[in-house]
C-alpha cells in the first residue's frame, strides 16, 4: 500500500494528464461531433454535474495540497503564464456557468430563463461573479497556511484522492467539449494551403493550449516542477496534441 501511495504521489500530475487526454479522446468515439452531444437532452445536466464535481474537487484538494506545500520546506516558484491561465480559466468558467444555469434553476424550482430575462444584465453579472468565485477557489494561495493544526497522512491522502477523482472526471468532460470538439474541430476546418497558414495555426494552437487546457492543470502544476519533469511532460503532451490536430486537419 505504501508503495502505491508513493507512486501516486510522485506521479499525480502525469496520471491526471494522461487519464484526461485518453478519456476525452475516447469520448470522441461516442460523440463524433459536439453537435451530437449538445443535442442530447441530458447535455446541460452533464455540464452542471461536471461543474459541481470540479468545484467540489478544487475545494476538497485545497486542504491536503496547501498543507503539503506549506510544510514541504520547498521554495514554491511562480507559475509561468499565470495571467493567461487565470484569463482562460475565468472565460471557460463563465461559459460553463451560463450552460449550467438553466438546469440549476430547474433543480432549485426557480423560474426558467425567458427571452426577456435570459440575458439580462443582472444574470450576466451573477454569472461573472460565480466564474470569479470558482477561479478564486482554484487559484488562491496554497503555500502559506496560517493554521497550524496537524492532520494525519492517511486522512490527507484519502481526501486528496477523492478530490483528484472529481477533478479528473470534470476536466475530462471540459477537455472533450472545449478542446477535442471545440478548438481542434474548429481549427481542422481552417485553411492550410500555404506555409504561413500552417505556421499561423501552430501559433494559434499554442495560445489556445495555454488558454483552454493548462488552466485546469494548475492544481497539479504548482508542485510538479522539480528537475524539469513538468516542462518535458508538457512538451510531450503538446506534441501528442499536435499530432492529433494534424490528423484532424488531414481528415484522418
Amino acid at each position: 500500500m505504501a508503495t502505491a501511495k508513493e507512486y501516486l504521489q510522485a506521479n499525480r500530475a502525469a496520471l491526471f494528464d494522461w487519464i484526461v487526454l485518453l478519456t476525452s479522446f475516447l469520448l470522441g468515439f461516442v460523440f463524433p461531433s459536439l453537435r451530437d452531444l449538445i443535442l442530447l437532452p441530458v447535455f446541460y445536466d452533464w455540464m452542471l454535474v461536471a461543474l459541481l464535481l470540479y468545484v467540489a474537487g478544487a475545494t476538497i484538494k485545497h486542504l491536503p495540497l496547501s498543507y503539503r506545500l506549506s510544510n514541504s520546506g520547498k521554495n514554491i516558484e511562480p507559475v509561468p503564464f499565470l495571467l493567461f491561465l487565470l484569463v482562460g480559466h475565468w472565460l471557460i468558467m463563465f461559459v460553463l456557468v451560463m450552460l449550467a444555469g438553466p438546469e440549476l434553476r430547474h433543480i432549485l424550482h426557480l423560474s426558467p430563463y425567458t427571452a426577456e430575462n435570459g440575458a439580462s444584465g443582472g444574470m450576466i453579472i451573477l454569472d461573472m461573479a460565480l466564474a470569479t468565485l470558482i477561479t478564486w477557489l482554484v487559484y488562491r494561495n496554497k503555500s502559506k497556511r496560517k493554521k497550524r493544526k496537524r492532520y494525519g497522512a492517511v486522512f490527507l491522502f484519502r481526501l486528496e484522492l477523492v478530490a483528484d477523482i472529481f477533478l479528473v472526471v470534470a476536466v475530462s468532460v471540459f477537455s472533450f467539449v472545449f478542446w477535442e470538439k471545440g478548438v481542434v474541430d474548429l481549427l481542422s476546418h481552417a485553411s492550410t494551403r500555404t506555409l504561413s497558414d500552417v505556421f499561423g495555426l501552430f501559433v494559434l494552437l499554442c495560445i489556445l493550449f495555454v488558454l483552454c487546457y493548462l488552466p485546469f492543470r494548475y492544481l497539479f502544476f504548482i508542485e510538479d516542477r522539480d528537475r524539469g519533469r513538468n516542462g518535458r511532460r508538457l512538451l510531450l503532451l503538446f506534441g501528442f496534441i499536435l499530432v492529433r490536430a494534424a490528423l484532424e486537419f488531414a481528415g484522418i
